[in-house]
């Protein structure tokens, strides 16, 4: 049969043991949740972050299909305004040939009618009963001399009609390359590069649970409680000479 101190010795280091266990035990459930909660809000930032870094290619992807599509159009647009500005230049140059074309056929008519009244001219002076000699041949001297300078003027009208025609078309062709080149200079730039993902986030480290506290620790805190209080109290028998732990009725 045990002895009291024994017993007390024995509730003692059983219930140090039990209550070591408790706390060490909550004290590594709350070191674990500390390290599950850290985890889990490592691995919340980091898809957050892989969120963030898809909607950032989207949006880059959308603007450029945006900027593609806009170049498009900007080169419909100027492949349209180079045929209309084409359209003009070929108008006002056919403009600028008719023009030529009735000063080229009134000069011909006008020769003609020269020509004609020259001929005309020779005859009367041919059917006027002028005997012939010196005189007849200076009316008839004059009548060419007239008809020349006559000839000489349609020339020269031709001439500065050709002259005119010359720096139109030069003009049209001026005004058709400055209209060309305000088009070409208003084509927006488009995209220089398609764009690249964006860099994928660290991937977090996870973090290991601590390590569960072993039984062994809380049985030595018990023991030592249970031999501290028996070593307190000491033998039931009350003579110091007898170790404590010994059953009632045994000697030193």
């Amino acid at each position: 049969m045990c002895s009291p101190t024994i017993a007390l010795a024995a509730v003692a280091g059983v219930g140090t043991a039990a209550a070591d266990r408790q706390a060490k035990m909550a004290q590594w459930r709350a070191q674990k949740a500390a390290v599950d909660r850290s985890n889990a809000m490592a691995k919340m930032q980091h898809e957050n972050q892989l969120n963030i870094a898809s909607y950032k290619d989207q949006q880059k992807t959308r603007v450029f299909e945006a900027q593609l599509e806009a170049q498009a159009m900007a080169r419909n647009s100027l492949s349209k305004q180079l045929q209309i500005n084409q359209q003009e230049a070929t108008r006002a140059s056919l403009s600028n040939q008719l023009k030529l074309n009735e000063k080229v056929t009134e000069a011909q008519f006008s020769g003609q009618e020269k020509l004609a009244q020259s001929i005309k001219a020779q005859g009367t002076v041919l059917a006027s009963g002028m005997q012939a000699g010196q005189s007849m041949m200076l009316e008839l001297q004059d009548v060419e001399r007239q008809l020349g300078f006559e000839q000489a003027a349609v020339n020269a009208s031709l001439f500065n009609a050709n002259q005119s025609f010359a720096m139109a078309e030069y003009g049209n062709r001026l005004s058709q390359y400055a209209a060309d080149s305000r088009a070409i200079n208003a084509l927006p730039a488009g995209p220089l590069f398609t764009p690249t993902a964006s860099f994928a986030p660290v991937e977090p480290i996870k973090q290991a649970d601590p390590e569960k506290p072993s039984m062994l620790g809380s049985i030595m805190a018990g023991v030592g409680a249970g031999v501290a209080v028996g070593s307190g109290i000491g033998h039931s028998s009350g003579n110091p000479d007898i170790a404590w732990w010994k059953p009632a009725g045994a000697t030193s």
